[in-house]
């Protein structure tokens, strides 16, 4: 499992020096960061790739599932530059979530792919409202899209950017969840950032169709 966690690191970085890689919305970085320190950043699961090699070495810890593909990606993400928590947001995770708030709280920004590990896809789980409501940090919904791609024949439909292809890297604006936000308020939110980066990712798609 190493050696496959260091050949899919190096597929990464080669792959992300080919790219041709515009940014949008950055600002809505700064508008978070006035908010609170650091950020829960949240993204479909489909689309992580790019943000791999743009967010590298950029102390952003991510969560990742037990399974087995969690703990392939755990291992390929360390050696990006990135840290790694254990375990799920919503299934059993009160453990997972924990460690993600004390890593907040120490000044790292966090990140997690709202639908993974098992989807349904595009379908936003809560654990990251949870997450901002625990911390007061805001949550930066950002996605991917990318010209030229091989789709997967899994359940998220993985897109893999090929080389040499137009990325486009796209930021939504943060969204707040108060400390006493109720069930309905949790609700809410979570809907506010399934619409959001439903949206952003189609911004994506046509930014690097262009």
């Amino acid at each position: 499992m190493g050696l496959v966690a260091v050949a899919g690191a190096t597929v990464i970085r080669c792959l992300g020096i080919t790219w041709r890689i515009d940014v949008y919305g950055e600002s809505f970085l700064d508008d978070a960061r006035r908010h609170a320190p650091n950020i829960v950043f949240a993204f479909w699961h489909d689309r992580l790739l790019p943000m791999a090699y743009t967010h590298r070495n950029q102390q952003v810890v991510i969560l990742a599932s037990r399974h087995r593909d969690g703990e392939m990606l755990g291992r390929t993400i360390r050696l990006l530059g990135f840290g790694h928590v254990r375990g799920s947001s919503t299934r059993g995770g009160g453990r997972a979530v924990a460690e993600m708030c004390d890593r907040l709280r120490a000044g790292l920004d966090v990140g997690l792919t709202v639908d993974g590990p098992r989807g349904p896809r595009h379908v936003a789980k809560p654990g990251a409202v949870g997450i901002a409501r625990l911390t007061g940090a805001a949550i930066i919904p950002v996605t991917s899209g990318s010209r030229r791609h091989r789709t997967f024949a899994s359940w998220d439909r993985f897109q893999l950017p090929a080389p040499f292809t137009r990325v486009a890297v796209r930021y939504g604006p943060p969204i707040v969840v108060a400390p006493e936000a109720d069930r309905d308020g949790i609700e809410a939110a979570r809907r506010a950032l399934e619409r959001t980066l439903g949206a952003i990712t189609e911004e994506a798609d046509r930014d690097a169709a262009r």
